[in-house]
């Protein structure tokens, strides 16, 4: 009987993120090197990541609830599980920085 309840809370879930919800939009993230963007369009849609592939294990689901620097990105934690230079370009290169750290107006249009 659980397993009913659960299948349709589940795919009640899954609609609300894709249909309006935060994978349709990006997060940005205020830094002092400027405004980070995060796509769901990319990441999810594009790359085809499912949600849990970084979330609980990188990411906590609420934005804002993780607290991380530059150092641990580096370190391979959060963004850095990824972006390595091996399965993604490395945040570790200067020359890639613009690539996250953006203007909010550059952002909106993405």
């Amino acid at each position: 009987m659980r397993k009913f309840l659960l299948l349709p809370a589940a795919a009640l879930f899954i609609y609300g993120c894709f249909k309006g919800g935060v994978l349709n939009k990006n997060l940005v993230f205020k830094t002092p090197k400027g405004d980070v963007v995060f796509s769901h369009v990319y990441h999810v849609k594009v790359k085809h990541q499912h949600c849990f592939y970084c979330h609980p294990k990188l990411f906590k689901k609420k934005f804002g609830a993780d607290h991380f620097t530059m150092q641990d990105i580096w370190q391979g934690k959060y963004c850095g599980a990824c972006h390595n230079g091996v399965k993604a370009f490395s945040a570790k290169n200067p020359a890639n920085c613009t690539r996250c750290h953006r203007q909010t107006a550059l952002a909106q249009k993405r």
